[in-house]
């Protein structure tokens, strides 16, 4: 079992997160797909092109992988993954933020050209951990995507 210890950034996700919809990536209309690896980049450049928000979180992928990841949901919650065309992803559980937001976050801590995720331990630490610490503030989260249930969002500290 993981501890905050070991990865913070879940605490802010349980605390914070919502589930989002599982959905093809549109056959039209939609912006140019990224590629592998560049999860955090990919997602932000087309949430600034469509409305909805920037997702930070974890992702289920079949085999019970979970993982960290990045990818953007329209205004009713629907995934838009930019950086994940050949994976099957089960689940979303992240934290939806106003790209501006982000773009400002990126500015303030010196990452646009490297950037890994407002949830990433060394973008963290150059932050001094405000956000694992704090949580992400709640003017920079989008109303999208399904609440976690009430036990799931207040796990003691030692979860």
């Amino acid at each position: 079992m993981a501890t905050e210890a070991d990865c913070p950034a879940a605490r802010v996700v349980l605390a914070q997160g919502r589930l989002l919809t599982p959905a093809p990536w549109p056959s039209s209309g939609a912006p140019r797909r990224g590629v592998g690896g560049r999860c955090h980049r990919d997602a932000l450049r087309v949430a600034r092109l469509l409305p909805g928000a920037y997702v930070e979180g974890f992702v289920l992928a079949p085999g019970s992988e979970v993982r960290a990841h990045a990818w953007c949901a329209a205004a009713d919650g629907t995934v838009f993954d930019p950086a994940s065309p050949d994976h099957p992803v089960l689940a979303y559980l992240g934290v939806p933020m106003d790209s501006e937001f982000v773009v400002a976050f990126q500015q303030r801590t010196r990452t646009k050209t490297c950037f890994r995720g407002v949830l990433d331990p060394e973008v963290q630490a150059r932050d001094a951990h405000r956000i694992v610490q704090a949580g992400v503030p709640m003017r920079a989260i989008v109303n999208i995507g399904h609440i976690l249930p009430t036990p799931v969002a207040d796990l003691p500290a030692w979860y």
